[in-house]
């Protein structure tokens, strides 16, 4: 065998057998992700809706499909909204729904717009408009822009409807135009 030719493989066999390099020096233990920012600390995200809870006040929930936050504002613009509204042993008195709403934070107001649907759960009273505004600081459900409000065999109409939020009694204003259904003979005067 060619003399060259074994020195160039013995060299080659050689030089490969020199130590691995060093392994590197382990890691710290992980770090958690950080929290999130306190202004957003009421809002959830849960299978594509946002629940937002209120923290102070009257207990309530709402969800929503999308929400906007303005944090220098402090409001939030919702799309698709379910809101419902507790007293506080955690009852549901009423369940609004509403394509849009404006949640104001500071103010502690819910302003619902187009097509509101507001119904009481234990009368299954049903009041629609095109705006609804609840204020939390007073407990007020205001309905504007078309109002009707629709109880067992009575339907009302109105521009305007002002009631509290437990619907425990209302006030139809503007155009009222009522339909019921009577008992018996009304001009029946019983002799």
């Amino acid at each position: 065998m060619n003399r060259p030719l074994l020195y160039i493989l013995a060299l080659a066999i050689l030089g490969c057998t020199s130590a691995p390099p060093p392994a590197p020096d382990p890691t710290g233990t992980p770090t958690a992700a950080p929290s999130k920012p306190k202004s957003a600390s009421n809002f959830l995200t849960e299978a594509g809706k946002t629940i937002i809870r209120t923290k102070k006040g009257r207990p309530w929930l709402m969800e929503a499909f999308k929400v906007h936050y303005k944090d220098a504002a402090q409001q939030a613009a919702l799309d698709n909204v379910d809101w419902i509204l507790s007293d506080t042993a955690g009852n549901k008195l009423i369940r609004i729904q509403a394509p849009k709403a404006v949640y104001r934070i500071e103010k502690e107001t819910v302003e619902f717009a187009g097509g509101v649907q507001a119904r009481r759960y234990d009368t299954r009273d049903l009041i629609k408009a095109n705006k609804m505004t609840w204020n939390g600081k007073t407990g007020v459900l205001r309905g504007s822009e078309g109002v009707s409000w629709d109880r067992g065999k009575t339907h009302i109409q109105g521009d305007t409807a002002t009631t509290t939020d437990k619907l425990e009694r209302i006030l139809v204003d503007g155009h009222v135009r009522v339909t019921t259904v009577l008992e018996g003979d009304p001009f029946d005067t019983g002799g």
